[in-house]
């Protein structure tokens, strides 16, 4: 009796397969892999999916990859040289790929044949080139000829396909791996692990490891357990991570710098700093010697909290450490200080670096233009881009252009971003979705709604290389909201739907506040009522608009309903939603309720804003002798 074991990874189904040594059989049949259940081990079921390179295209002679091969291998003094250039090459790749090309022909043809290391040797140049695809198709070569392989080709070749984006062919790919009687290594899975990782799928890359163990088919390594590791930070599960890491130190396998780094460099990200500095204190007690890739993912997370002190203890530190500082580093300084409007600072960052034999490259001078923008010295940022770039012969790439173009958007100059627009195509550049997005904005901010749909119908929905997003039709729905043709913003919402846009919250919330400020509260009510029926959740600024809409039409009760609920659902109100509801109470004379809504907003932390301050002592003045509102200035305005 057969019984198959079946963990699904990917959509072609391929299957962890577990192998060990001892009586255990292993039955193949029709590509899939069984269990024979009189055996001691399990394994499951594996199911290929090889479509382009099937294992059926794989030599059925007998096994010519075993120790027992009819081919000889050279040992002709006259192949010295080749073997020497191959060994030279696996290190740094050929210089073109036809000369790869021809060796390899010649290769083929050699009489005795080359070990198989050689040819291992030539796949192994083509990675160092990238040349993966045609290394898969030099190892199909291969296997169609007969010309032995081992355990290395297939794993260069599985690694191939990770590049290329196949993981379910590298996966297809094991299953002729085992067939041609190869254990699968510990380089192999780290491999796999790897490519679906970088193919955003970290679920199946855990799961694959989780059965690694469970199985006992190989001694994970620090290698396997890093990626691992790698993988549950992309998905933000750092406290499993850091189980991990504790995990096998406990069982033997010592981390290593790249292990410290990627959890630091996760923790950053998180904002976690302190817990990422305590970790770089760990591991340099341990012996372990931090890297400049380690001190970067400090540097920028200390620098999101402008931790400047910490910050300049770190580059001593390098300093000590004899690590010198990157083109890396020197970016997310200028960038910080940029952000910060610290631009002289940035500068010297620039300065300093050229100094120290680093070279500036675009992010550089991108940061130190985004810098110049955000203190609204455009004009400046330019001559970085016209100016300093061309001397130094950095060229400027699209988002040198956009940095430009959002800025003179932002001090309302359009015209000259439409400008800088225009150069683009010019410069051999196309613009992202970001860019058309900052020009859509620009239009809008300057009441130009009329250029602002014209821009959109003929650069945005006749482009058909790009992929609109939430962000450009909120834009869109936004200003035409806000200038009144709120009909022809629905039409377009209905044009996103049926296109297959899935709005997100934002969407709805724009929707939701045109339609209400310009006298579509029911049609309002109706998109908020739908929302769960979309998987959507209000979030606080839905609720927000809603009690504001109702207020303005003096529907206070409903707008006290929609209060009380948001945060029976879940949602807890925010300073704007009290001010908001607050005010509704003033201008519908309800002062007691006023009052009471007040004490609970400040036990809350929150405080009466500009606007609500405002509203009450104009009401002060036209009704002094209220006792109510007499009351309210008591408690709140003296």
């Amino acid at each position: 009796m057969r019984r198959a074991f079946s963990v699904s990874l990917l959509r072609s189904n391929p299957l962890l397969l577990s192998h060990s040594s001892g009586n255990s059989a292993v039955v193949a049949l029709d590509n899939q892999y069984y269990y024979n259940s009189s055996s001691s081990s399990c394994c499951c079921a594996f199911t290929s999916t090889f479509h382009v390179y099937a294992i059926s295209h794989f030599s059925t002679n007998p096994n010519p990859f075993k120790p027992n091969s009819t081919f000889p291998y050279s040992s002709n003094p006259t192949h010295a040289n080749l073997q020497r250039l191959l060994l030279e090459k696996s290190k740094t790749g050929f210089d073109k790929l036809d000369d790869a090309l021809a060796v390899f022909d010649e290769m083929l043809h050699m009489k005795p044949l080359l070990p198989v290391i050689s040819f291992n040797q030539l796949l192994a140049a083509l990675v160092k080139m990238k040349e993966h695809s045609v290394a898969v198709s030099l190892f199909k070569d291969m296997c169609v000829k007969g010309i032995p392989v081992d355990l290395f080709t297939f794993n260069t070749a599985i690694n191939c396909f990770c590049h290329l984006n196949r993981v379910d062919y590298a996966f297809s790919l094991l299953a002729g791996t085992i067939k041609h009687g190869f254990v699968p290594n510990v380089v192999t899975y780290n491999t796999l692990i790897r490519g679906l990782i970088s193919q955003d799928n970290p679920a199946e890359a855990q799961l694959l490891f989780t059965n690694l163990i469970r199985f006992k088919l190989i001694q994970p390594d620090v290698v396997t357990y890093t990626t691992v590791i790698d993988g549950l930070c992309k998905r933000g599960h750092i406290s499993t991570a850091v189980t991990l890491f504790r995990y096998m130190e406990k069982k033997g396998c010592q981390p290593d710098t790249v292990t410290y780094s990627t959890l630091i460099d996760c923790l950053c990200k998180l904002r976690l700093v302190d817990q990422a500095l305590g970790l770089l204190h760990e591991m340099t007690k341990k012996g372990i010697t931090p890297n400049v890739i380690t001190y970067n993912s400090l540097i920028q997370g200390l620098c999101d909290f402008n931790r400047w002190q910490d910050v300049n203890q770190l580059l001593s530190e390098m300093n000590t450490r004899n690590i010198s500082p990157n083109v890396r580093t020197f970016n997310i300084l200028v960038d910080a200080y940029g952000k910060e409007g610290m631009i002289n600072d940035a500068e010297d960052v620039i300065e300093f670096m050229i100094q120290r034999g680093q070279h500036p490259d675009v992010v550089t001078y991108n940061a130190l233009m985004d810098g110049y923008c955000l203190r609204g010295e455009v004009d400046k940022a330019l001559a970085v881009l016209e100016t300093t770039m061309k001397r130094r012969g950095i060229v400027p790439d699209t988002r040198s252009y956009t940095i430009l173009i959002n800025g003179y958007c932002k001090k309302l100059k359009v015209d000259r971003a439409v400008d800088l627009f225009q150069q683009l195509p010019r410069e051999g550049l196309s613009p992202t979705i970001y860019t058309y997005n900052t020009i859509l904005q620009g239009y809008f901010l300057t009441g130009r709604h009329v250029e602002a749909r014209n821009f959109f119908k003929e650069k945005l929905m006749l482009n058909k290389a790009l992929t609109l997003d939430n962000f450009t039709c909120s834009i869109l729905l936004h200003g035409l909201c806000q200038n009144r043709f709120v009909v022809e913003a629905l039409s377009f919402f209905d044009t996103m739907l049926s296109a297959g846009l899935i709005p997100n919250i934002c969407i709805y919330n724009t929707l939701i506040d045109g339609l209400s400020k310009n006298g579509h509260l029911e049609k309002a009510r109706s998109l908020f009522d739908n929302l769960p029926l979309k998987g959507l959740r209000p979030d606080v600024k839905t609720y927000t608009m809603m009690i504001q809409a109702y207020c303005h039409d003096g529907l206070l009760n409903d707008a006290n309903e929609l209060f009380l609920k948001m945060e029976a659902n879940g949602c807890l109100p925010n300073d704007v939603t009290y001010n908001t509801l607050i005010r509704g109470f003033f201008h519908n004379k309800k002062y007691n309720e006023a009052g009471v809504l007040m004490d609970e907003m400040c036990a809350r932390g929150f405080s009466a804003d500009a606007s609500t301050a405002s509203a009450l002592l104009d009401l002060l003045k036209s009704q002094e002798q209220n006792p109510a509102l007499l009351a309210l200035r008591k408690k709140f305005l003296t």
